[in-house]
């Protein structure tokens, strides 16, 4: 454990963590195949796939820890980056594979300008909408780019809240057909594949148009854990487990914290609801804790405090599971020693 672990250095590391779980493992064995169809024919229309689940799903984890290892790897083994530069750094600057936020109520205009964002074009914001979708065309096909992700599909919502309720406005929508309509258009002309990801409700903006809807390959599911499913159930604890061994890994604390213990993993999925990031972000606040109390490593009490200051204060769930009796889940050695390893 290094002396000068700061609430920050936490934090950072909770923002940067990648740790290896089932789901993720599937969704970037797609990625990579979404990229094949566009190196083994360029020039033919291209197609998608989806990923919505909700906040804390690990929805925009997984993109990343895909570009920051898979694709930083194929852009040093290309020569695009030499092996000696910063990963993070390669991340940002390769253009093989797009990550791209839409901005809040999306337009044709704004989809073109956060696309060359990403690409890194000083000017996205400079130009007509018609100006700044060439542009896109023209550097997403000089680029070599393979792969775009759209993140924050939701974004395409133009619903505006009066005070006789919710409605929508008729220029947004036409605003957010036009937005999917440009996609599909890029996608037709073969341009470049897609992964269209965001949360639930925004799916309809995918699904409700049929054409596009005909476009899509796969939709990756990101549902929480089920725990009367072994595959599911061992995953998620295997998860919890790698979690807690990265702590000590980095030098936040001095000993490995055992989140496989005891009933530990069967609360923390009760709090999370099977969600892996609302998972991270519990012990995240049981890492602060503990910091403070000058804790060799988080254990049960300080998930149990964080569950007092921080879930129940937002909601994610009205009582603390960890002021039960203690009950099922202790780990075998076994599963200890897998993780270990």
């Amino acid at each position: 454990m290094r002396d000068d672990v700061t609430e920050a250095d936490i934090y950072v590391m909770f923002e940067d963590r990648r740790i290896r779980h089932d789901r993720l493992n599937k969704a970037q064995k797609f990625f990579g195949e979404l990229r094949k169809t566009k190196r083994m024919s360029p020039l033919s229309p291209k197609r998608f796939g989806t990923l919505f689940a909700p906040s804390q799903a690990g929805k925009s984890t997984t993109v990343r820890h895909y570009i920051e290892t898979v694709v930083v790897d194929d852009a040093i083994a290309q020569g695009l980056f030499p092996p000696t530069m910063d990963r993070q750094t390669i991340a940002a600057r390769q253009k093989l594979v797009l990550h791209v936020t839409l901005s809040a109520k999306a337009t044709i205009k704004t989809l073109a300008s956060d696309i060359l964002t990403a690409i890194g074009d000083p000017y996205a914001v400079t130009g007509t909408a018609d100006n700044l979708l060439k542009r896109v065309y023209d550097n997403l096909r000089r680029c070599g780019t393979e792969l775009v992700f759209i993140d924050e599909i939701q974004h395409l919502s133009h619903r505006l809240a009066r005070e006789s309720g919710t409605t929508t406005d008729r220029s947004g929508l036409r605003e957010s057909l036009e937005v999917t309509d440009t996609l599909k258009n890029m996608m037709i002309k073969g341009v470049v594949p897609m992964m269209f990801v965001g949360i639930p409700e925004a799916r309809h903006f995918i699904f409700n148009e049929e054409q596009l809807a005909q476009r899509c390959l796969k939709e990756l599911q990101f549902d929480p854990a089920n725990f009367s499913k072994e595959g599911e159930r061992n995953d998620f604890i295997a998860f919890v487990g790698k979690l807690g061994l990265k702590l000590k890994q980095e030098g936040l604390f001095a000993e490995a914290s055992d989140f496989v213990a005891g009933d530990i993993p069967y609360r923390l999925h009760e709090i999370s609801h099977g969600y892996m990031g609302a998972a991270c972000n519990l012990v995240c606040e049981a890492c602060i804790i503990a910091l403070a109390e000058g804790a060799s490593c988080v254990t049960r009490d300080h998930l149990s405090e964080a569950t007092d200051s921080w879930a129940i204060p937002r909601r994610v769930v009205t009582s603390n599971p960890f002021k039960r009796t203690r009950g099922r889940g202790a780990p075998t050695d076994d599963r200890r020693s897998r993780l270990e390893g």
